[in-house]
């Protein structure tokens, strides 16, 4: 049998279609019919449950009159009920609608269950993304950004770089350009401005390194140049095959049809002085363009690597890497517009330890140990993370390997993501911050169970989205589904605001006993939930579907909060239940 309570309803969007079955008065036992109102017109009271019947007359009960509705033994009769007291019931085949004010209705037929919601999450499929439009290149030369344009750069000078087996020879080269090798390895001092190095050929034992020259920011020499990778293959046995030790900007160009590789050692020789982080290194800006192909494999650190920022042009092509430690290593940002990015790591996957990270186009495909997406550093101010557009796909295996996470603010608008978290504790979206889904596509899951935080002295559970602060979702198709003990799927430490959304959650895990502490399995957790108009929100949960410390506000939408659980109450609100519209039907689904 299935139970379904509904708390305080009105103004509820039409559904159409019925259940033919029979039923006799018999069949639903004794019933106080003073409560039941006949209508022959059909203006409606705001404050009644309407019931519209194919032998033409209108029926109404007064919402104080009604607080569950509950198929009975055999399905055939819908009974409404006030304090645990049947106060009407109707056959199912005698009902055409039920409306919950003169401008709605829903058909018997169409409540879902529980198990509709965790097969609308199963056939989930992501959309085509939104990507969004790079800035046209800026007129003004002081511009913040200008230098990242490699359109605005007028080469003067290009040399050519050739490996073949362990030897490298180049091009003619201005006399303001040093360059030394020992055997395939070379290294570049230059005090000329507007520079290509193209590197092109096959090594197995060599490297490219620019060397920093010291010169003073102000000096027009030395400044930004063209890293032309014009289908390389460089390994480095023992560091970085790309090691750029000046802090200027790198415009890496990878010219279309062209298949670069980098691989470095598991051991790299330490040089003093000197920053060897990954496999691509630098000092300074990388700045990505070309419809080329990069390959990167780091035995010994990270894939990519900048101690300034890194950014990827509209226009490039692809880029792979396989890294110990972080696929993708910055300090200051990391900005993406487009291109594919396919990282599979034992550390992070895309890691910002100054600034903020910012999709707007493109796909960036992860799977790693660590978390896939980190912006942590401990002001809060510059740490963020914006998807503003492309497609953003990652897997975690690790305990607390985070999907996306940042200290600071975590902003989907126009977005697409999918996630899945595997390790103990983990979460979908993890943020200090807010959290506002805008306008985006967003499915994720986890599967881990609670892990002690010995740092905190407390449990901390796996979940989709955990909120520091306040969680808010407009305009977006939402899928969510946790899986191990003691799971959430919204964690907020604030409050949860959901309109003009489709919401669909189903938490499978149940209650976990930790021992001394019982770590509970809730699909909504926050200190308030407000559902507004135009938002479909349907909860499957093990235990309990929704749990507020403060409030429930249902402002319109339809809201289903299902629990599979005999002994767990599908809605617990420890302060008020308020509702100026919508329905909210919740209680046991079996």
């Amino acid at each position: 049998m299935k139970k379904l309570y509904i708390y305080g309803i009105a103004l509820f969007v039409a559904f159409t279609a019925l259940l033919c079955v029979n039923c006799t008065d018999d069949d639903a036992g004794n019933y106080d019919k003073s409560s039941i109102e006949k209508k022959d017109s059909t203006i409606v009271d705001s404050t009644a449950i309407i019931f519209y019947q194919n032998d033409g007359i209108i029926r109404q009960i007064s919402y104080s009159e009604v607080d569950s509705v509950r198929t009975l033994s055999n399905g055939t009769v819908r009974a409404f009920y006030l304090n645990d007291k049947r106060v009407a019931y109707y056959s199912i085949n005698l009902l055409d609608s039920v409306s919950f004010n003169r401008s709605a209705a829903i058909s018997v037929s169409a409540f879902p269950d529980a198990f509709d919601f965790i097969g609308a999450i199963d056939s989930a499929s992501a959309p085509e993304p939104t990507n969004v439009t790079e800035p046209s290149a800026p007129s003004d030369d002081a511009a913040e950004d200008y230098g990242d344009y490699i359109e605005k750069f007028s080469v003067k000078n290009t040399i050519i770089f050739t490996w073949s087996g362990n030897d490298v020879t180049w091009s003619a080269a201005p006399s303001d350009v040093s360059i030394t090798k020992d055997n395939g390895h070379v290294t570049v001092k230059s005090s000329k401005g507007k520079m290509r190095y193209r590197l092109q050929g096959t090594t197995d034992d060599g490297s490219f390194k620019i060397a920093d020259m010291n010169i003073a920011e102000t000096d027009d020499n030395n400044k930004k140049f063209i890293l032309e990778l014009s289908g390389v293959d460089i390994t480095n046995p023992n560091g970085p095959a790309i090691n750029i030790q000046s802090g200027k900007t790198v415009l890496v160009n990878m010219p279309i049809g062209k298949v670069n590789t980098l691989k470095d050692g598991a051991i790299y020789t330490q040089i003093d002085g000197e920053s060897r982080k990954g496999t691509f290194f630098s000092e300074g800006q990388l700045v990505f363009s070309g419809l080329g192909t990069l390959n990167v494999t780091s035995l010994g650190g990270h894939g990519i690597c900048s101690d300034d920022y890194i950014r990827l042009r509209y226009n490039v092509g692809e880029i792979n890497i396989t890294a110990a430690k972080d696929g993708i290593n910055t300090k200051d940002y990391f900005l993406m517009y487009g291109g594919t990015v396919k990282i599979n790591s034992s550390g992070d996957g895309v890691g910002v330890r100054r600034g903020g990270f910012e999709l707007y186009g493109g796909s960036v495909d992860i799977t790693c140990v660590d978390d896939g997406i980190v912006s942590d550093y401990i002001q809060p101010d510059t740490a963020f993370v914006k998807i503003g557009g492309g497609k953003l796909d990652i897997t975690t295996t690790g305990a607390k390997g985070h999907a996306v996470t940042t200290t600071g603010k975590l902003i989907v608008s126009k977005g697409t993501v999918t996630a899945s978290t595997q390790g103990a504790a983990s979460k979908g979206f993890n943020a200090g911050g807010d959290i506002s889904v805008t306008d985006s596509y967003v499915n994720l899951s986890t599967e881990g169970n609670p892990q002690y935080d010995e740092d905190e002295k407390d449990w901390s559970s796996a979940a989709c989205i955990r909120a520091k602060s306040a969680l808010t979702i407009s305009g977006s198709d939402v899928f969510l589904l946790s899986s191990g003990q003691g799971s959430k799927c919204i964690n907020a430490a604030s409050g949860v605001n959901i309109g003009t959304s489709t919401v669909t959650v189903a938490a499978k895990g149940t209650d976990y006993d930790g021992g001394d502490n019982n770590v509970r399995s809730r699909a909504v957790d926050a200190v308030s939930l407000t559902v507004g108009s135009g938002t479909y929100l349907g909860i499957s949960a093990a235990q309990t579907a929704i749990y507020t410390e403060s409030s429930l506000n249902i402002a319109g939408g339809n809201t289903f909060a299902y629990t599979l659980s005999d002994y767990s109450k599908a809605v617990t609100v420890k302060g008020t239940i308020s509702q100026t519209g919508g329905l909210l039907m919740s209680g046991l689904s079996e």
